[in-house]
Parts: structure tokens; C-alpha cells; sequence
């Protein structure tokens, strides 16, 4: 077993994000972050997935284990992510090999090593597709209606990354897109405009 002791201890600053465990395609799970509103499971590529980033784009830096080994680091509220070559050596990555990405537990366990396929009991996904028209009206104290349109795609995005609650269900948001958006004005009578409609009364 391959041990992931450092060089020199170190205490974790308080208020880290929790790497969550996903199911990021039928039978594999990994532990994910959320970067840039994205959730990212391989520090080494880009968001879409093709194409050879360093992990310091992600917040990682490099750090010393026993036995001569680097590796890119970054800490977790739950245990800490790391990068390292196929071979588990080293930090120094090559675009053309994937990346060998670990998760471990603050006490040394090792919760997830790429190099080891970590596989779920295979089942035939039970899938169902709903769509859900949301509108929202924004007071927009100065932004642009673009800007409001813009950050309710971000909070909807949030909140389909996140999931249910803890014990709420075991239905899972396996991927989500935004078929359309508009921006639609709003037009409100000020409180000093005078309503002449109630006039003709008179």
C-alpha cells in the first residue's frame, strides 16, 4: 500500500469545501469539487474535459511525501485531493497520459486512487427526463436584465450540482442543460405617479 505521509504536518485552515462522492458515469464514482460553478472530478483537464490544464488552475500546489514523492495537493474539509503521474511519483504530468487522481482521508486512507477503477454494483439506470419552467423577477439596483438572466442560470446550476438534501431522496441529477432563456421587462407605476384612470369618475 502506498503510503501518503508528508514531509512536515500541516493544520488545514478553517472554512474548507467538502470534495463530494459522485457517480460520474454508470459504475464510477469520484470525488468532485465545484470550480467556477463546474464540478470537476480531474484536476488535470479543462472544464470540457479535453484538454491538458495544470492543477494549479484549481488551486492546487505542489507538495513533498515520504519517499521522495510530489504530488499537486489541495486540502478538503474531508481529506485531501491529489495529482500525481501514472506511476504515483511525481507531480510532473504529461498532456498525453490521464492523470492518476487520489482522495485521502485525514488518518491515510486512501477513499479513492484512479489507478484502481472504482466500479458500483452494475444496474440498469432507472432514467426520467423533467422539464421545468422557472420564472424569476429581479430588482436589479443598477445591473443589467443580462446579468439577472445570467445569475439565475448560475443559482438553478447550483442547486442541480448540490442535490437533495441528506436523506431526502436517492434520485440523482445524472446531467442537466438549458434548453432556452429570455429576459422579459418589467414595467412598475411609481408610488408618485398619478392614476388619472380614477378621474374620469369625477
Amino acid at each position: 500500500m502506498t503510503s501518503w505521509s508528508e514531509l512536515s504536518s500541516r493544520e488545514k485552515p478553517q472554512g474548507l469545501e467538502e470534495a463530494v462522492k459522485r457517480q460520474i458515469s454508470p459504475g464510477v464514482t469520484r470525488y468532485v469539487f465545484v470550480h467556477d460553478d463546474v464540478e470537476v472530478d480531474d484536476p488535470a483537464v479543462d472544464a470540457t474535459g479535453r484538454f491538458f490544464v495544470s492543477p494549479r488552475e484549481y488551486g492546487f500546489s505542489i507538495r513533498g511525501f515520504q519517499g521522495g514523492k510530489t504530488a499537486w495537493a489541495r486540502d478538503f474539509r474531508n481529506g485531501t485531493m491529489l495529482v500525481v503521474n501514472t506511476e504515483g511519483l511525481s507531480h510532473v504530468l504529461s498532456p498525453k497520459v490521464p492523470a492518476r487522481v487520489l482522495f485521502v482521508a485525514d488518518d491515510g486512507t486512501v477513499l479513492q486512487d484512479t489507478a484502481l477503477v472504482q466500479r458500483t454494483p452494475e444496474r440498469v439506470p432507472d432514467l426520467t427526463s423533467v422539464r421545468l419552467t422557472v420564472t424569476a423577477t429581479f430588482d436589479l439596483h443598477g445591473e443589467s436584465p443580462e446579468v439577472a438572466r445570467i445569475l439565475l442560470q448560475r443559482m438553478v446550476d447550483r442547486a442541480l450540482l448540490s442535490g437533495p438534501l441528506p436523506g431526502e431522496s436517492a434520485a440523482v441529477v445524472v446531467d442537466h442543460m438549458f434548453e432556452s432563456s429570455s429576459v422579459v421587462g418589467v414595467e412598475r407605476r411609481r408610488s408618485t405617479d398619478t392614476d388619472f384612470s380614477q378621474l374620469l369618475d369625477i
